[in-house]
């Protein structure tokens, strides 16, 4: 029998500086607390003492500051336990968290058990196979289409340098960087990017590949908004949205399509809130936020790339697109990817020389192949289009 490669994958919690807990073992009884609604019976499920499960949560609650089990004594029930609102909240964090690492493991595994020939490096020295490696914190559009794992393949077999990823929203990509977690960020998100720029934790910044920003909605269209002229432009749209309180997802978790959506809020005069204006950052990806819409029959703003990957097209109308109608709102939808190298000189103990030569690599011909063919034969259209260099 095959040993599964993350049987001895363990996460540990370090609380307050200086105790270190198995994060497994936390994790796993604030789910059997959900699951039963006891310490006792979580305790027992997980084949440990109640003292040591309660010795657990005393100490994480304890660093925290914050209570994540309430006990219930007594009543028609017997009493029993449950989780707080922050209780819930972080194990529901920390089970994104490990979504986020087993999915890149399995990856990073089926990668280098897949290449059966692993290129020589190009100084012609041997050694363990990917002995040079990347790792980049990338926005979620290029991994839920597909083509960060062909990109990152191909550069691969072009340089022995492995690449893998971690797939979050730009807003986290560039703070996972700032913490030196990473050597690389591929994001959407301009602002932020000349901030990171400024503040000396980025190297170089390089524009890489674009598409443009789409405002999707229910076939309904209770807003009343298809029928608008392209050049009244999304500012007018989304005023309708708001005026007649049509359900609208919003991604709300600071990345690069949340900050977008919230620009058009801005400039149209609007601070959403209500009912109607759903805040959804516990859902990942735009895939997810679509998914969302299409089940509340919503308003939602996501990228071309991914609207066409859902196949969706049927389901929901297509107000807005930016360039692919060759209307006058670029300005407004345009959505342009482009990739940091982490500044050795702030965190030196970034792989800056690899970052360095992957950089050039997207940049290239090979790299720009790719990205302006990826999708065509699937969509009839690339999902992305290139961009020069600033």
């Amino acid at each position: 029998m095959e040993k599964d490669p993350f049987s001895d994958f363990k996460v540990f919690v370090e609380l307050a500086g200086e105790k270190r807990i198995s994060g497994n073992n936390l994790f796993d009884l604030l789910e059997n607390i959900s699951r039963y609604g006891s310490i006792s019976r979580a305790a027992s499920e997980m084949g440990v003492s109640y003292r040591y499960s309660w010795g657990i949560i005393q100490a994480a609650e304890k660093a925290l500051g914050l209570a994540l089990v309430k006990k219930q004594i007594g009543g028609y029930e017997g009493g029993g336990t449950s989780l707080t609102k922050e209780g819930r909240e972080l194990l529901g964090q920390y089970k994104e968290f490990k979504g986020e690492v087993d999915t890149q493991l399995n990856r990073f595994v089926k990668k280098a058990t897949g290449l059966k020939h692993p290129p020589v490096p190009q100084d012609g020295s041997t050694g363990q196979a990917f002995q040079r490696h990347l790792l980049l914190a990338s926005t979620m559009e290029p991994v839920e289409t597909g083509l960060l794992d062909v990109l990152e393949g191909a550069f691969y077999q072009s340089s022995g340098v492995l690449v893998r990823h971690i797939a979050l929203g730009s807003g986290r990509a560039l703070q996972i960087a700032r913490s030196g977690r990473v050597d690389m960020a591929l994001t959407h998100a301009p602002e932020l990017e000349e901030e990171f720029m400024q503040e000396g934790w980025g190297k170089s910044r390089f524009p890489v590949m674009a598409n443009d920003f789409v405002l999707v909605g229910p076939v309904s269209d209770p807003a009343e908004i298809a029928g608008l002229d392209a050049t009244s432009g999304t500012k007018e749209a989304f005023r309708k949205i708001a005026l007649s309180r049509s359900p609208f997802i919003s991604r709300s978790d600071h990345s690069g399509t949340h900050l977008r959506e919230s620009e058009i809020w801005e400039s149209a005069g609007i601070f959403p809130e209500g009912e109607w204006y759903f805040q959804s950052s516990g859902v990942v990806g735009n895939l997810g936020i679509l998914r969302l819409a299409l089940e509340k029959k919503a308003y939602t703003l996501v990228d071309r790339a991914t609207f066409l990957l859902s196949r969706s097209q049927d389901k929901m109308i297509r107000v807005f697109i930016g360039t692919e109608e060759g209307n006058a709102l670029i300005g407004e939808l345009e959505n342009v990817f482009s990739l940091i190298l982490v500044n050795p000189e702030r965190i030196p103990a970034v792989n800056h020389e690899d970052a360095l030569l992957f950089a050039r690599w997207i940049q290239g011909t090979e790299a720009r192949q790719v990205i302006a063919g990826f999708g065509q034969e699937n969509f009839g259209k690339p999902l992305f289009s290139t961009v020069n260099s600033l």
